[in-house]
């Protein structure tokens, strides 16, 4: 069985291109952010250009950090 590792995500809303997005790092690594566009949540994976749509902020969080978890385990 594989130990438990704990990591702690920091998320900080900073302004890119005129726009405020909140953040996401871990150990400060960008693994990706979140953008509000009319009501709906655009997550954007670090290095993609690509959105994924959610109807909340912690849908997308959710995302993000699910999507780190399957590709750094």
């Amino acid at each position: 069985m594989a130990k438990e590792q704990k990591i702690q995500v920091v998320q900080e809303d900073v302004t890119r291109n005129g726009h405020t997005v909140s953040v996401l790092t871990v150990n400060k690594n960008e693994i990706g952010y979140v953008e509000t566009v009319e009501g709906r949540f655009n997550a954007y994976l670090a290095g993609e250009s690509r959105a994924n749509h959610f109807k909340s902020m912690d849908d997308a969080v959710n995302f993000l950090i699910s999507e780190f978890h399957l590709h750094h385990s």
